[in-house]
């Protein structure tokens, strides 16, 4: 177990106490990843199969700059795949009341800002960005009706501006970039109440 960091493919998985981010990383160990995981907390309804689970702030960018550190070797990790699921979002109540709008730009924002520069910096193979459906206009969801840019709130232009971030960091750095919109996704160890 102890060179399994050394002989496996190597994922970070941001925002790994969420839903989504819990079932990441219980797919990639499954396929036999090494999975080093961040949050502010650790998932709710199951423990987490990571490697190595850190709590921290995605909003410092010394929190970030740690975790392409392997502590034991103190040396860089050179990430295989990063999945960015990481968030200021508590549910449907919280970004769309306009009270928190200033909070779910800045710190959404700040965290991608982190992360895709750092991602490039320690030459990170692949990242995949989940943004969402809020990028969208209230009317429909057809995906010619993404632009020009009407999203249904602060919540999804912060999300169409860190898609666009992520896809000009793949222009000018050559990072290989995923991008996918999701929507309202539910499952087992889900919430049925707190988003």
């Amino acid at each position: 177990m102890n060179n399994q960091i050394e002989t496996s493919k190597k994922a970070l998985v941001l925002g790994a106490g969420g839903f989504i981010g819990s079932h990441m990383v219980t797919f990639l160990k499954k396929n036999n990843y090494w999975v080093k995981a961040a949050d502010l907390k650790y998932p709710s309804f199951s423990n987490s199969n990571a490697d190595e689970f850190i709590i921290g702030d995605l909003k410092s960018r010394n929190f970030c700059e740690n975790l392409f550190i392997d502590d034991k070797k103190n040396e860089s990790i050179i990430f295989d795949e990063i999945y960015q699921f990481a968030a200021d979002m508590g549910g449907a109540g919280y970004v769309h009341t306009g009270d928190n709008d200033a909070n779910v730009v800045h710190n959404s924002a700040l965290i991608n800002l982190n992360i895709v520069d750092l991602s490039v910096k320690n030459k990170a193979k692949k990242i995949f960005y989940s943004s969402s459906a809020c990028v969208y206009g209230v009317e429909d969801c057809k995906e010619e009706r993404a632009y020009p840019a009407n999203p249904d709130g602060e919540y999804g232009w912060e999300k169409l501006f860190s898609e666009r971030l992520y896809l000009t960091y793949n222009r000018n750095h050559n990072l290989d970039v995923r991008v996918a919109r999701l929507h309202n996704i539910f499952g087992p160890k889900g919430s049925w109440n707190d988003g």
